[in-house]
């Protein structure tokens, strides 16, 4: 997950890399933020991102890594799921917010125009 800088760096980055390398990456954007889904040797590295993962407990209730909710992870997906909707939802930590990730993009030159699109918002 990148926010302001990261997400600019990721998707330049991203931008760098031909079709073949960016099969099997999906993406979710909304208010600067910028979640890359994929297999973890082919997500872009840059200053400032951080990783998130599906709960153990869980597995559709996505959070930054080394972070456990202090109440049961059901519990937690159960509320957000009643507030935010979607099935599949990233639980984020400062910045505070809950993003759907149920329908990912698969990361192309189309989505990567629409990426550089959102983050200038």
């Amino acid at each position: 997950m990148a926010l302001g800088a990261a997400a600019h760096a990721v998707v330049r980055a991203l931008a760098q890399r031909d079709a073949a390398q960016l099969a099997g990456l999906s993406a979710v954007a909304a208010g600067g933020a910028v979640v890359l889904l994929g297999p973890p040797e082919h997500l872009p590295w840059a200053q400032g991102v951080r990783y998130c993962a599906p709960s153990a407990d869980v597995p559709a209730l996505w959070l930054p890594t080394r972070t456990m909710p202090a109440l049961p992870a059901d519990l937690v997906h159960a509320a957000l799921q009643r507030r935010a909707g979607g099935a599949v939802l990233l639980l984020w930590t400062a910045p505070d917010f809950v993003l759907p990730l149920d329908d990912p993009a698969p990361v192309d030159a189309a989505v990567l125009a629409w990426l550089e699109r959102e983050l200038r918002n």
